[in-house]
């Protein structure tokens, strides 16, 4: 073969090699199965701003007609803020080192003031504070979302108040941009190049009061120093909260859509209606002059236990739908348990039933229920409690004229911290054993435990130390593990 044939096969056109795709997740494929399969390639802010006053909208909707969206929001409430509230515990030192005592005065003192300041901690004087703790988690649970004002002003008990703002006093459509700075504004929030939060744009009137106009939108520019607002992030970039109950509407919709069907079927069905048919040859309708409608056609009521005769060539059909569903009470409690799952509570607490499971399963439920709660309790501690104690204290050292020199803020600060509710034993006498075990075993500790419960150790153990000085004052025994309990004697014994 020549250069010259070498060249030429160089030179003519090779065929075309089709790529070799290789499919590495089932999940991203464009099978006609997967065309009803949503997808998003938004920001979680741009997502947001469409959806979000919808979602809210059903999420209040829900509130106030739903049965299961109510217990939620009750269950949320019990569980994290409970009956007493958020518990205020203040361990200050006099000084710094290992042997450095308690400041009982200090800590006595800055808890007196809190415990007087939170019975009435709203601007409007209508709230103490575990009630606005129980208000904003409610309100985290319908809108996703937390607006609390920090009111400074003399009228204020010192000085300081709390004003909550609904959601939709954020405008979900204002966005903006300021060139040269890297500040922006996101529905409502004032951010910078980082996305920090510099101020919010709340509106002077919420836009559902009957005499908004939508012409005279006004906003008031807030530091965000003034205000705390409480959501969760999903995303990164994420400006706004998200309403929790957003991923169960459709299933709480169709559920209270079939219960509705259902019921209109099962009431249908027992008003026995039916229709009256003539034969051809039926003469004319004798002796029932008043159950014969203007049109002609006979028309009858039917009381209880009472026969009536037709009249000649006439015969009754009865109307019976369809009531032989059996599945209504298996269906219900499948879509329920969506919704638990969707909301993290268990099922038989959202639904309050009990029929079909054992001890081992509500226990099991219980203790994962408490998991969820707890986490919620952390989080409403660190993002809503000590923020306003935080803001309150600081108000306090600087106005307050306590006598506790300035300086001393950041540990009284440092030293504080807030005990959410507790919770009493599934199986008292399986997990008080455990625990002395544990205790014993240098496992854990008896003011872990003792918190645990909801409980204060330094309480308990004064409360203990009180109980025992007075019993013994009495020349009652005490009984402890030491000291058993004396056996009553046998009456049928003749040695005694």
């Amino acid at each position: 073969m020549g250069i010259l044939d070498f060249l030429r096969r160089s030179a003519a056109p090779q065929p075309r090699r089709e790529p070799v795709f290789i499919r590495s997740y089932s999940g991203a494929s464009s099978a006609a199965r997967y065309s009803d399969f949503g997808t998003s390639y938004l920001s979680a802010d741009a997502e947001l701003e469409t959806a979000l006053p919808k979602l809210r909208a059903r999420s209040r909707n829900l509130e106030r007609n739903n049965p299961h969206a109510r217990r939620f929001m009750a269950l949320m409430q019990d569980n994290v803020v409970g009956a007493t509230g958020f518990q205020l515990r203040v361990s200050a030192k006099r000084t710094d080192g290992p042997n450095a005592q308690p400041d009982n005065y200090g800590n006595d003192l800055i808890a007196a003031r809190w415990a007087k300041w939170c019975k009435s901690a709203t601007a409007d004087g209508m709230m103490t504070f575990r009630e606005a703790s129980r208000m904003a988690v409610r309100t985290w649970a319908r809108d996703g979302e937390v607006l609390v004002h920090f009111r400074m002003g003399r009228e204020f008990p010192d000085g300081i108040a709390l004003r909550f703002y609904e959601a939709d006093h954020l405008d979900e459509t204002l966005n903006r941009a300021f060139p040269g700075t890297g500040n922006r504004i996101r529905m409502g929030v004032e951010i910078d190049a980082d996305e920090k939060p510099i101020a919010y744009h709340i509106l002077t009137t919420h836009p559902g009061e009957t005499v908004w106009s939508t012409n005279n939108r006004r906003y008031r520019r807030i530091p965000a120093s003034e205000m705390l607002h409480l959501y969760i992030k999903s995303r990164a970039g994420q400006t706004r909260g998200e309403p929790p109950m957003c991923v169960v509407l459709t299933d709480v919709k169709m559920i209270a859509g079939y219960r509705e069907a259902e019921v209109t079927n099962r009431r249908v069905a027992a008003a026995k209606m039916g229709f009256f048919e003539r034969d051809e040859n039926a003469g004319p309708v004798k002796g029932v002059a008043d159950s014969v409608t203007p049109e002609g056609q006979l028309e009858m009521d039917v009381e209880p236990g009472k026969m009536t005769a037709l009249p000649p060539g006439y015969r009754f059909n009865p109307f019976n739908p369809n009531t032989s569903s059996t599945d209504f009470a298996g269906f219900e409690r499948q879509m329920i348990r969506s919704i638990a799952a969707g909301l993290g509570v268990s099922y038989f607490d959202l639904a309050m039933d009990l029929s079909d499971v054992s001890y081992s399963s509500v226990r099991q439920g219980a203790l994962s229920d408490r998991d969820f709660y707890r986490g919620m309790q952390a989080f409403f501690i660190e993002r809503f409690a000590m923020i306003v104690y935080a803001k309150w204290l600081q108000n306090l050292f600087d106005f307050g004229n306590i006598g506790i020199p300035d300086y001393r803020y950041e540990k009284f600060l440092d030293a504080s911290s807030f005990r959410g509710r507790g919770w009493s034993w599934v199986d008292p006498q399986k997990e008080v054993d455990a625990a002395i075990k544990a205790r014993e075993g240098r496992m854990n500790s008896l003011q872990n435990q003792v918190a645990e419960t909801g409980m204060d150790w330094w309480t308990v153990a004064d409360e203990i130390a009180e109980e025992d000085a007075y019993l013994d004052g009495k020349g009652i025994p005490v009984i402890s593990k030491n000291q058993p309990a004396q056996q009553p004697l046998a009456q049928d014994d003749p040695t005694q």
